[in-house]
């Protein structure tokens, strides 16, 4: 964005401000209140947010309502060191100071920010895509989590507790949404007591838009419709007062009509309008099911957590997502990809005993993870000359056999796969006086992949990743006062390294490495002035070892996932909120980072070695070696992927009663992304994300003395179009993608609550 133009923004925000909360005469100041008080579940079992030795930030459902946050793709820029990015058919990738998920097209990757549900290590990264369904508190967790949520955690991780059921009290709430683009949400949760002992909880969601992108040459005109379902059922039995029986089970279904994302050399005008011509639906399907049994020892409480995963994607895509011609003149083929089916089923345990009060807390446990996964992956490029008489081992009809070569059947992978992971872990805390507490903690980790790929017609070949690791923290905390805190801590984490699909390369490595990160962090955290003030204050150094990044091989199409020595993230973070006379408060959060590779290591951006294949024969033809062996890059001194030097985000809000109507809630939000690179090759042409600048706005009213309530919500203020990601493919021809914020939505909704 020009400077002109982002100072012209802030004065059209500045007068919005002024005008949304100049409110009423008739308005009375609601009494002045203080900060509440917040308690995470960040270390498994609950602390409070300002005495927890960990960077968190903690949305309640009412914030996540306000801030139109509905999915973990919109804790985008709203949160300190996050950001998400959506690349199009493959799934969301979180990263958390600089620790992310570079494998998308590697069914073995895996992310390194855990996400947990209910206590429930959530698998499989497909499963990021489902909706926020009646839940209660969002926790992001930022640096490694190596102890106690030591799975896939050298990151952070994205903790959510649900809404629980309450024992002996019948409570029910409801929506209904209708917008811009007929966008509709209906919601509705109900908690339904069974005698004193049992209670069920039942919430149930869908979800639905047009398309935010124009397809002129596609038949339906329109992509990105969305069709999403989600329903959960929780039960809690508690027959005595010491035990009880926890038991929910989930779905989450999610249809797409094909992807809002431009090529970025698509000459076809309209920022959000696409030439191209092969539809490309998206289906999601994710199922849990979950069970806790919690059980009072009188010296600790015993926790029991069980959970049955099962994820499906089918994400029919276009390599180059533009038209028949101009695929043509940019790559030479019009590549499609028919089948894109990914899914994994997974089983977790867990087992883990705590003790909390005295002069130790502790927590000690065990883990146990199992997933079997497959992949089924084939590639069609039309106009091309190749034609390899293959039976595909997927099972299919003569029909879809017959398409598949009249296309151009050019790639095809399939892989079976299977992940073990065991870990134990213990973490206490010593209270060595009322002020001053230190912790330590450590976890082992056992983590198998093996994995039975075919690639390019090549016969099955057997691989295997694997390691074994110690993590852990080590803090201390002082109290300065009763309401402000300083610490220190040290950590680590790890992320499991996996399997490439390049059965032939040359020097990218058939498995990658685990990922190791060491960690330093000094904070405080402070509430101030009777509790009207809460000002929380990070500074951290994140030293990286093995990251793992992707690179092209010599060998046309044999690249993958390889592992970068030594890199750094640094950065400072502060997250403030003020309860201000009047009625108003404001929330804001700053952060400000800087990366860089510290070791050389060389490597091929894909991108730039499909511009040489397509030069010397095509896509799936080039084969020129010493061509594609004068790319290799030393990448010492670049920086890391999707770490801004700054990003900043704030709300300001303001309630007030309007005589003896009832209360007017008004919520102003606006955050602010400086521009990043999207990979480690830091290559002009296709990792450069602009800065963005979003504007958001909530008004709700509640009537005096009345159930229900009405809402306007404005998102995207400022119709902006910003980037908000962009994404280079590593296999394909070699496409390279933008994805654009939300267009400007105008939302009412009705709703009840009792």
């Amino acid at each position: 964005m020009r400077r002109s133009s982002y100072k012209a923004t802030i004065f059209a925000s500045s007068a919005v401000v002024a005008t949304a909360f100049s409110g009423p005469a008739m308005a009375q100041e609601q009494q002045a209140g203080t900060l509440e008080d917040i308690v995470v579940t960040a270390q498994k079992v609950d602390t409070r947010l300002q005495k927890t030795p960990i960077s968190i930030t903690a949305l309640t459902d009412d914030t996540l309502q306000k801030a139109n946050i509905r999915t973990v793709l919109d804790l985008d820029k709203q949160v300190p060191g996050l950001t998400v990015t959506d690349a199009g058919p493959f799934p969301l990738n979180i990263t958390i100071r600089g620790v992310g998920f570079d494998g998308l097209q590697n069914n073995s990757a895996q992310p390194g920010v855990a996400f947990v549900q209910n206590g429930v290590y959530v698998a499989s990264p497909i499963s990021l895509t489902a909706t926020f369904l009646d839940p209660g508190q969002v926790e992001v967790l930022r640096g490694p989590q190596g102890t106690v949520n030591g799975q896939n955690a050298d990151g952070g991780a994205i903790n959510i507790t649900t809404g629980a059921p309450v024992l002996g009290k019948f409570r029910a709430n409801g929506e209904a949404s209708y917008g811009s683009y007929d966008y509709v949400r209906l919601r509705g949760v109900a908690n339904i007591p069974v005698g004193d002992t049992l209670a069920i909880r039942a919430a149930f969601q869908h979800e639905g838009h047009g398309g935010w992108f124009t397809a002129p040459n596609q038949l339906n005109k329109k992509v990105g419709d969305l069709d999403s379902w989600s329903g959960r059922i929780n039960a809690l039995w508690a027959p005595t007062e010491k035990l009880s029986f926890g038991l929910w089970a989930e779905f989450f279904d999610n249809n797409t009509a094909g992807l809002g994302i431009k090529n970025i050399f698509d000459t076809i005008p309209g920022v959000r309008t696409t030439s191209n011509d092969y539809p490309n639906p998206q289906t999601v399907r994710s199922r849990i099911v979950a069970g806790t049994i919690k059980y009072d020892l009188d010296f600790a409480q015993l926790k029991s957590i069980t959970s049955y995963q099962k994820v499906f994607t089918n994400a029919i895509n276009s390599g180059d997502s533009v038209d028949r011609r101009q695929a043509l003149i940019l790559y030479g083929y019009k590549d499609e990809e028919p089948i894109y089916l990914r899914q994994n089923r997974s089983i977790t345990q867990e087992i883990n005993l705590s003790h909390s009060g005295g002069a130790l807390d502790w927590i000690v446990g065990g883990f146990f993870l199992n997933t079997k996964g497959g992949e089924k992956y084939y590639e069609t490029q039309q106009n091309s000359a190749v034609r390899i008489n293959y039976t595909p081992l997927f099972d299919p009809t003569p029909a879809q056999i017959s398409v598949l070569f009249a296309q151009g059947l050019a790639f095809v992978s399939e892989s079976q796969s299977r992940r073990t992971s065991i870990a134990g872990y213990g973490q206490a805390t010593y209270h060595l006086s009322d002020a001053l507490r230190i912790t330590g903690g450590a976890r082992f980790s056992r983590d198998k992949y093996s994995a039975d790929t075919e690639a390019f017609y090549n016969p099955p070949l057997h691989l295997v990743s694997q390691f074994k690791k110690i993590t852990g923290k080590a803090s201390v905390e002082y109290d300065l006062s009763r309401t402000s805190t300083v610490y220190g801590s040290f950590s680590t984490g790890v992320k499991p390294g996996g399997t490439n699909l390049n059965t032939q390369s040359t020097i990218v490595p058939k498995s990658f490495r685990h990922e190791f990160l060491r960690a330093y962090e000094l904070g405080s955290k402070n509430e101030l002035f009777g509790r009207k003030l809460r000002l929380n204050l990070s500074a951290f150094y994140n030293d990286y070892r093995n990251l793992q990044a992707p690179s092209e091989d010599p060998l046309p199409y044999q690249g993958g996932v390889t592992n970068v020595p030594k890199s750094h993230v640094y950065g400072i973070e502060g997250e403030v909120s003020i309860i201000l006379p009047a009625g108003f408060r404001i929330d804001a959060n700053a952060t400000a980072m800087r990366s860089k590779v510290d070791s050389s290591f060389l490597a091929i951006d894909p991108y730039t070695a499909q511009l040489v294949n397509r030069n010397t024969g095509g896509p799936f033809v080039g084969n020129n070696l010493v061509e594609r062996a004068k790319l290799f890059v030393d990448l010492r001194g670049n920086e890391l992927g999707r770490v801004p030097h700054f990003s900043a985000a704030g709300s300001i809000s303001k309630s007030s009663i309007i005589g003896d109507a009832g209360t007017l809630d008004l919520f102003l939000q606006a955050n602010y992304r400086s521009a990043y690179e999207f990979r480690i090759f830091n290559n002009p042409i296709t990792d450069r994300v602009p800065n963005q600048f979003l504007l958001n706005f909530n008004a709700r009213f509640q009537p005096a003395n009345q159930v229900w309530y009405a809402e306007l919500q404005v998102t995207n203020v400022t119709a902006s179009t910003d980037v908000a990601s962009r994404y280079a493919e590593n296999f394909g021809v070699g496409g390279v993608f933008d994805s654009l914020v939300p267009p400007r939505q105008v939302i009412g909704r009705v709703g009840f609550k009792f």
